[in-house]
């Protein structure tokens, strides 16, 4: 609830009178390879919202610290007994489930300790997963040399410390080979975006494809985000320009 461009985005209606919170869980749910979907949220009072709407939906939900987002996720997943986890932000109203479980499977097909498809952008950016193994992250956690903002992102000391870890990035075929394309949720035009692209789907559970082929189509509706600037991304802290 406390982000600093977009205060309470994550409670914010989106589409059906529900919140971002809820249809982000609901793409989540879509995905066929996952155990559980759980709602990592801090200890802070204005955080209350998100934790008793949880409790009120049925959904998993954990607290923890608010500045150290690697503490809160890595406990998060040691509490549910979680030997890895598909991390993305509560904000990815674009969430993609058919691409969460390529990732999925692929982690399963190999000895990874990460799987990501955003070291190098070739999707719409917001289109993408975190898959990480918890023990991994539990041994990063337990560092007393991890920096502060390492600790503000679940995944970026695996980033900056890649050759450490067996990564591995997927690139988006030819048909969704898209990076111009900004999918997702940070300032107020992202939002009036996304309740666009709902509203014209009917529906909280569209593709990628589907949003490709729309953005394709009324590039007009994309128009506004086309500018804005992304703070934090792995194929940002990943590149030659940010070493």
């Amino acid at each position: 609830m406390g982000s600093s461009r977009l205060p309470g985005k994550t409670m914010m209606t989106l589409y059906e009178g529900l919140p971002l919170l809820h249809w982000v869980v609901q793409r989540f749910r879509a995905c066929q390879l996952l155990d559980n979907v759980i709602v990592a949220t801090t200890v802070e009072a204005s955080d209350d919202a998100i934790s008793n709407w949880c409790r009120v939906n049925q959904v998993a939900v954990f607290r923890g610290s608010e500045n150290d987002v690697l503490d809160r996720v890595t406990n998060a997943a040691l509490t549910n007994g979680a030997d890895a986890i598909v991390q993305m932000g509560a904000d990815s109203a674009y969430l993609d489930f058919e691409l969460i479980d390529q990732l999925v499977a692929h982690y399963r097909s190999g000895r990874h300790d990460y799987v990501c498809n955003d070291l190098k952008l070739t999707y719409p950016l917001g289109i993408y997963g975190h898959v990480v193994r918890v023990d991994k992250l539990a041994d990063i956690n337990a560092r007393s040399d991890v920096s502060e903002k390492d600790r503000s992102d679940v995944v970026r000391y695996i980033w900056e410390h890649a050759a450490d870890y067996l990564i591995s990035c997927i690139e988006a075929p030819d048909a969704l080979r898209c990076p111009e394309l900004r999918l997702t949720i940070d300032y107020p035009e992202d939002m009036a975006q996304a309740r666009e692209v709902y509203r014209h789907f009917k529906s909280g559970i569209f593709t990628t494809p589907e949003i490709i082929a729309l953005y394709r189509s009324r590039p007009e509706m994309f128009a506004a985000t086309g500018k804005l600037v992304q703070q934090s991304a792995p194929f940002i802290a990943s590149s030659p320009a940010a070493a």
